[in-house]
């Protein structure tokens, strides 16, 4: 049988068609290559854009806590350009005094697998004031590069206020059941026996016929009523001061010095601004509750032996200082004040729209300085001054 033999046209033919197929099928590979690169790039701006437009903050540091990368919403928290803030280590944002909890936390996670949680004190690079931040933080590691830390940052500043003012109203409450019995006990032992013993005096005297010595048990029975009626009128002033609607917040602070000075071991000095502005009656009063809680946490919880208070009413704003000072024959050590109380105080302080600042001396002998500034409002088309009562 005769071989078959291609000619040398027919061999060309036969490659042309090969090369023409796997050129059709390269242009298809290359079209779903095409394809493919549009959906990731497609996907990876969708992923880019909830990285970046996400509510809470995203950050991926080292393992040295230095910020490599974060989103828009980070930044915004921290208050800094996010170019500014790459490079930057993150406890530059954390309270001084939360430094060492963040420091521990990061060799935790560093140290343990899994996700973990912290709360911490914030500044950021704009404000002096503190926020409240919740981290979640956990440690990476991709093929091939260092592990990193991965942080969602979350704004709980709201919730935390929240569980404080819970806890301030608790107490609050507390503190309103122990002035109601105080002054339950102030009506029983000391009134309620009183005026026992002058019905007792009185029913004896119905039968004594002896007119000289009836004057002289009327004279001590009108200086028991006098006491009676002392003891009346300091329960009411303790409830509330008569003199604060007519005589206005400075006199009513005068008598509260001086109504402190009488029952304890107290020196005092008073700078009160005599022209207040006008605040209405609920800012006067929850401002005279504010100087009483203050007093109480200086003399009577600290034994401050040593008291000024000061009021000066500035442009747009309402200024109260009170600065106290222990006995010279204090303890050494530095002086310090009931944390819990000391924040109902700054707790009071938002209530009024102000904000307290609290400063305790390094030196024993020193001053605690407490300084409420208030703003106030100016009332539409007349220029008056309002307290502002938010």
């Amino acid at each position: 049988m005769p071989s078959q033999r291609q000619t040398p046209g027919g061999l060309a033919d036969k490659l042309a068609h090969e090369l023409h197929v796997h050129q059709i099928e390269l242009a298809s590979q290359n079209d779903e290559l095409r394809r493919t690169q549009t959906d990731l790039s497609v996907a990876r701006d969708r992923y880019r854009d909830l990285f970046d437009f996400a509510p809470v903050g995203y950050f991926t540091l080292d393992r040295g806590g230095v910020i490599l990368e974060c989103n828009l919403a980070g930044a915004t928290l921290l208050g800094e350009r996010r170019a500014a803030l790459e490079g930057c280590s993150f406890s530059r944002f954390v309270s001084p005094a939360d430094g060492d909890r963040w420091h521990l936390f990061t060799r935790k996670v560093l140290g343990a697998e899994g996700p973990h949680r912290i709360e911490l004190a914030l500044q950021r690079a704009d404000s002096p004031d503190a926020w409240h931040g919740q981290i979640d933080c956990q440690q990476m590691a991709l093929p091939g590069q260092e592990s990193t830390l991965w942080v969602m940052l979350t704004d709980v500043t709201a919730r935390v206020l929240a569980d404080f003012d819970q806890r301030v109203a608790a107490l609050d409450t507390e503190a309103r059941e122990l002035e109601r019995q105080r002054v339950a006990l102030a009506l029983h032992e000391d009134l309620g026996q009183r005026l026992s013993a002058l019905k007792m005096e009185l029913a004896s005297l119905s039968h004594s016929e002896d007119i000289a010595a009836c004057r002289e048990r009327i004279g001590a029975l009108m200086a028991s009523l006098d006491d009676a009626m002392s003891t009346v009128r300091r329960i009411t002033q303790d409830l509330r001061p008569p003199m604060l609607n007519d005589l206005g917040l400075a006199a009513a602070i005068e008598w509260l010095a001086h109504d402190t000075a009488r029952r304890v071991e107290l020196s005092f000095t008073l700078s009160l601004d005599t022209v207040a502005p006008d605040m209405g009656e609920q800012t006067r009063l929850a401002l005279y509750r504010f100087v009483q809680q203050a007093i109480a946490l200086l003399v009577f919880d600290a034994g401050s032996t040593e008291l000024h208070i000061g009021t000066h009413c500035a442009p747009g704003r309402f200024v109260l200082v009170l600065r106290s000072r222990w006995p010279c024959q204090a303890t050494s050590s530095t002086p310090s004040l009931d944390p819990d109380a000391a924040r109902i105080l700054e707790h009071r302080a938002r209530i009024l729209g102000g904000r307290l600042m609290i400063n305790l001396p390094r030196d024993p002998q020193g001053w605690i300085h407490l300084e409420l500034v208030m703003p106030l409002a100016e009332r539409p088309g007349t220029g008056a001054l309002l307290g502002d009562c938010r």
